[in-house]
């Protein structure tokens, strides 16, 4: 991609002991194939674009490259000496998420992630699960909480998982009084299977971390907060 070696040629890590990971390719324009850049400090994870089910008209308002917090595995390229030496993607998320959680780790190991917007990606959104399904809601849901145990310093941990973990039953029971018993269950297996995850499955090796490393895309806000009680719903209205 022309437009993505530009990008590269342009970008100065002389004075960084950051690396560069990896560029996401974005289809601009496109409704069903928002790709997240952001997270949220509770871990929810949002973008230029889109936040939970509100996608932004393309107005051409999200057109620069920059760093980001995490590429979609839509359209992802990773160095294959990188990837191996992190670990890959883990293979117990099995979908939903599991690029988030890689390029954390990456980030964490001091890499970059990089968004570039003016390349073109035909994707199908919903390929693999489609919306509304139980299963994509159960790993959605459970492999987020894996994902923040994972990569969380202890301190944050401690009190942001059981803040999730609450949330997310407030979540479970909004819908099972509105008669979508489905999410209810796939919520609350998701729970029990995190909980078997941190106690019963072996986990991979773990990476060195640098703990001075300021995380691009950690946005210090709670997104619940600003798109439920503050009807905030557009990335510039909560990102200011």
């Amino acid at each position: 991609m022309a437009d993505t070696a530009a990008l590269v040629k342009k970008l100065d890590l002389s004075k960084s002991k950051s690396k560069l990971l990896a560029i996401i390719a974005n289809e601009r324009g496109a409704t069903e194939a928002c790709e997240f850049d952001e997270i949220s400090y509770l871990g929810y994870p949002f973008s230029r674009g889109r936040v939970f089910n509100d996608c932004e008209e393309d107005k051409g308002q999200y057109e620069n490259a920059e760093p980001c917090f995490w590429a979609s595995g839509a359209a992802l390229f990773v160095n294959a000496k990188v990837y191996h030496h992190l670990g890959g993607l883990d293979e117990y998320f099995f979908a939903h998420q599991e690029e988030i959680d890689f390029c954390w780790r990456a980030q964490l190991a001091g890499y970059k992630i990089y968004v570039q917007p003016a390349s073109v990606v035909y994707h199908v959104g919903g390929g693999s699960l489609a919306k509304g399904s139980s299963k994509k809601t159960y790993l959605n849901f459970r492999n987020n909480l894996i994902m923040l145990f994972k990569n969380l310093p202890f301190k944050q941990a401690i009190w942001k998982i059981p803040a999730r973990l609450t949330l997310d039953g407030i979540s479970a029971w909004r819908g099972f009084l509105s008669g979508d018993f489905g999410y209810f269950k796939a919520i609350i297996k998701a729970h029990l299977h995190f909980v078997k995850w941190v106690f019963g499955v072996p986990k991979n090796k773990k990476i060195e971390k640098n703990s001075n490393i300021k995380l691009k895309g950690w946005v210090n806000t709670s997104i619940v907060w600003a798109y439920f009680i503050k009807k905030q719903k557009t990335f510039a209205e909560i990102v200011k």
